[in-house]
């Protein structure tokens, strides 16, 4: 069961914008009631679930009716409808009529359905809403009820229904179809809104009683955070915006643009055709601290309009980062008469030095603040923060007595220090340029992996095959002509992360940006068609049988292992001047899946042999361009291909070819093989064994996705065993021992003593809920405690998940570098059956006089109020404990604790992170 790199980062759309927050939730724009205070209309025709009744939906981004017919959209309806009704659709859905709207390519990354309507009272709860599509998907049916309603004016009706009910699987579709699933009268039913909305979900209203039970606390500071809407420029001047200003400048992706202001300058951003509702302007920028405050900003329009000039003061600064700034300016200050307009004006209104100014982050956003940062709901694509801590899981009340338990953190005991690749990401080619929060982890290296990156031509610099996850086409990588592997590199070396590099040993990449290996025109209509493509196929018959490939050359060049020794040693060259650019070369990507991912090239399966053969010739290749890199494999994806070759699981392959070679587990084998080689030659072609990790459970799912009922959670979390537990038998179809990294090291010890170990992806699924966050802490855990040389979770949590907090809890706790440290110190539990549903995690500093733990309780309805002894460490001179349990705001100090030498107690909450910041005097 393989979640491929290609289909989470292509396929499913990793979300199209990106942001200091990213995403948003605001009104539908044709719903004027959204621009007010709705507590009346809350009260009208019935209360839905919330208290007030009265939800904002995400704005509309393909509407298919509004008002009338959208561009591009077919009616395609079957009841009688009334063709001269004016704003509104207007049918009789008597006899289980309904109204069907096609359009064909639809693409983006949807929230939801929006739909108002207004039908007799008596019809009561008629409605079925689902998608479809030319193929034979069946999309599910969705009978519309209460908890659809966003608000109620008068006889009309909102609906919003979630994009995860209509189209789970997120597969291509080209028509909303609305019917009455019951008989009900003849009398017209209206309909003035039909279409596809931003991501996000309902969110209480402002004003209403849900919104101010979220309000902060007395005294407590407003914590401001800003969610970009509409950007005009991140790291790069977004698509659709042109850059007019008069300023001299440089603007070189994905950096920040720098621009000199000296003589009144300044920096026009212009976009046509902007829509929606915006709360205001954001922008982050640096500039010498002696400019002070020097900036002015306003909107403008190509007609005669004049817009007030806001001069930025502290009064519009919601944070500072170093000498980064954040810069909000509400829009009833830029344009209280709400005009259109379609530029952004940024401009010095006094005299400054030549010195640079350096801008990353411009465009249209909305502020939220501690009173309404529980409304920001999770996507689909992890765009917006949670919307508060129940919603994703946290903040739950402990049923009875806390659990007491003793914890001894044990300084005399030996330790080891942490290998920092331990807290690495994946890159995602569609979202690299519109995310910042990947760089806000904390993460310390990058891989560039995953199905593509087996056919990724260095020498064109940026196409890659999609292979079997998308159609198998060549395309361009990313979002941007101008990306490649070397913007990677750059991306990662500016912000101090090292990279670990893919390099291709399948033999060959794509030959340009556009063959297709199943093409329409030679093998006619196929089980499924690219809907933006329609000549390429998915290689699968309508009869159901695979297609037998056309030689290689159909979309690919060969790629000899000469081929990869002239890329390294390009790379190599240019490190001369930039120093080092990869850290860890890993020789291709989960080769024992090569027969079905990249059918279309190497249809035959991989056997022990070729497997050998191709790492020693390409390894050998790296290692003669690079002698002193680090050469990582086998990279292979999951259980079975640990044991076993593809030739081995392919039908008929009854484990001959295991048989053939001692009847010896794959891995074993390879790195036995690997060491005789270098015992041979003097070459050694392998320093670290990489394996892949996906629990493969029923709904743990992947990314965001996954179930998150009470059993699916509670395994999800319970799957992190199968990293190190010997006691654990696997709950899936392995339903064995895994204990992965103890059985990687047992391979190294016992056949090439010396190899480090990897693991290379890995992914636990719903990244957006604490049973995903928690089992993403545990694994960093585990990583320091078992001595990983490297790890990369597959590809980045979504900004403020759980998840994302897992990683700050070990890489930056306090938003101030505070992390855990580099030295991991062991720790035992004084009754061992306390680890069941808790773990800790302790390390040191290199001087021994900081302390840092970190606490998971893993139970969701009972607290721990647990005593942290620190043997041999020295006494607590300072201690500072913070915790997390599903706030969007991240981790905050708590007091629930007490001192006393060497002994500390603290209060865990269920399903928790709690951090333990410690100051050691000897």
């Amino acid at each position: 069961m393989r979640r491929s790199g290609w289909n989470v980062g292509f396929r499913h759309g990793r979300r199209a914008r990106a942001a200091l927050l990213a995403g948003v939730s605001l009104c539908v724009p044709l719903l004027e009631s959204c621009k007010q205070n709705t507590s009346e209309a809350a009260t009208s025709q019935g209360a839905p679930s919330s208290p007030s009744g009265v939800y904002n939906i995400p704005p509309l981004t393909e509407p298919a009716w509004a008002g009338g017919l959208q561009a591009g959209w077919k009616d395609e309806g079957w009841s009688e409808r009334d063709p001269k009704h004016q704003g509104s659709a207007k049918m009789r859905m008597a006899n289980l009529g309904g109204f069907m709207l096609q359009k064909k390519g639809i693409q983006g990354d949807f929230g939801g359905l929006a739909l108002r309507y207004k039908a007799p009272s008596s019809f009561g709860d008629f409605l079925e809403v689902r998608l479809d599509s030319e193929g034979e998907t069946l999309f599910p049916r969705v009978r519309v009820d209460n908890s659809h309603v966003a608000r109620r004016e008068g006889e009309w009706v909102q609906l919003f229904i979630p994009f995860e009910k209509l189209n789970p699987d997120k597969v291509p579709f080209s028509r909303i179809v609305i019917r009455a699933y019951k008989k009900v009268g003849n009398d017209w039913v209206e309909m003035d809104q039909v279409g596809l909305t931003a991501p996000g979900g309902m969110t209480p209203a402002d004003g209403t009683a849900f919104v101010q039970q979220q309000s902060q606390q007395p005294g407590e500071a407003a914590r401001a955070v800003v969610e970009p809407v509409e950007l005009a420029y991140d790291n790069g001047l977004q698509p659709g915006w042109e850059d007019r200003g008069w300023s001299e400048r440089e603007l070189k992706g994905p950096t920040p643009a720098r621009l000199r202001m000296a003589n009144l300058g300044g920096w026009i951003l212009h976009k046509k055709g902007l829509g929606g509702e915006y709360g205001g302007v954001a922008l982050r920028y640096r500039a010498p601290s002696g400019f002070g405050d020097f900036l002015e900003l306003r909107l403008d329009t190509e007609g005669e309009v004049l817009f007030p000039r806001v001069k930025l003061s502290d009064t519009y600064v919601t944070a500072r980062e170093g000498d980064w700034t954040q810069v909000f300016v509400p829009m009833e200050q830029l344009n209280p008469d709400k005009h259109a307009f379609t530029q952004i004006v940024l401009r010095a209104h006094k005299k400054v030095d030549a010195e640079w100014v350096e801008l990353n982050q411009v465009g249209l956003a909305r502020l939220v603040t501690s009173a309404n940062v529980g409304t920001i709901p999770v996507t689909a694509g992890g765009q917006p923060g949670p919307p508060d801590a129940s919603a994703v899981g946290g903040g739950r009340v402990a049923l009875g007595d806390a659990k007491t338990s003793k914890v001894v953190v044990d300084c005399t005991q030996p330790g080891h220090p942490i290998s920092p690749l331990i807290y690495g990401i994946a890159f995602n080619n569609l979202r690299e340029l519109k995310d910042n929060h990947q760089w806000e982890l904390g993460a310390t290296a990058r891989r560039w992996g995953g199905n593509p990156t087996s056919r990724y031509n260095w020498k064109l610099g940026n196409v890659w095959n999609t292979a079997n996850d998308y159609f198998f086409r060549n395309i361009v990588l990313g979002t941007s002509p101008q990306y490649t592997y070397d913007s990677f590199l750059q991306a990662n070396q500016q912000r101090g992360l090292q990279s670990a590099l893919t390099v291709p040993m399948l033999g060959w990449v794509a030959k340009d940006s556009s063959s297709v290996s199943f093409p329409k025109s030679l093998f006619g209509a196929q089980q499924k068609m690219d809907p933006d493509v329609t000549e390429a196929g998915n290689g699968i018959a309508l009869s159901g049988e695979g297609l037998t490939p056309l030689p290689p050359a159909q979309t690919s060049v060969e790629a000899p292992p000469a081929f990869i020794h002239e890329w390294v040693r390009s790379i190599r060259e240019k490190d001369k001047t930039r120093g080092r650019g990869v850290q860890m070369y890993i020789l291709d990507n989960e080769p024992m899946l090569w027969n079905t991912t990249h059918r279309d090239v190497h249809p035959e399966p991989v056997t022990y042999d070729e497997l050998l053969e191709r790492t020693i010739a390409y390894g050998t290749a790296v290692r003669q361009a690079d002698p002193e890199g680090l050469i990582a494999g086998p990279a292979e994806w999951g259980w079975t291909n640990y044991f076993n070759s593809a030739a081995d699981m392919a039908p008929g392959g009854n484990k001959k070819d295991r048989k053939a070679h001692g009847n010896t587990p794959l891995i074993a084998w390879y790195l036995k093989k690997l060491a005789e080689h270098e015992k041979q030659t003097g070459t050694r072609v392998l320093d670290v064994l990489d394996l892949h990790f996906y629990p493969q459970g029923d709904g743990i799912g992947f990314e965001e996705r996954g179930a998150t009922d009470p059993d699916t959670s509670a395994r999800r979390i319970r799957s992190t065993r199968a990293l190190w537990d010997p006691k654990y038998k696997d709950e899936s179809w392995i339903d064995d021992s895994v204990e992965l990294i103890p059985r990687m090291k047992r391979w190294v010890a016992e056949n090439y003593p010396g190899r480090g170990v990897s693991i290379g992806e890995y992914n636990f699924g719903a990244t957006g809920h604490m049973s995903g966050g928690l089992a993403q802490a545990e694994a960093l855990g585990r990583f320091a405690e078992y001595n990983l040389t490297s790890a990369f979770l597959f590809t980045y949590p979504p900004n403020r998940s759980p998840a994302f907090w897992a990683f700050r809890a070990f890489r930056n706790f306090d938003g101030k570098g505070g992390r855990f440290q580099d030295n991991y110190v062991p720790s035992r539990f004084e009754k061992g059956a306390d680890s069941q549903g808790m773990s800790l995690f302790a390390s040191r500093s290199g001087d021994g006089k900081r302390v840092v733990a970190i606490a998971l309780n893993l139970e969701p309805d009972a607290a721990r109020s647990t005593q942290v002894e620190l043997k041999g460490c020295g006494n607590v001179s300072n201690a500072r404990v913070l915790g997390y349990a599903g706030e969007p705001s991240g981790f905050a100090e708590r007091k629930s604790f007490f001192q006393a030498g060497s002994s500390l107690q603290v209060l865990l909450p269920p399903w928790s992170i709690t951090v333990l910041d410690l100051t050691v005097a000897q």
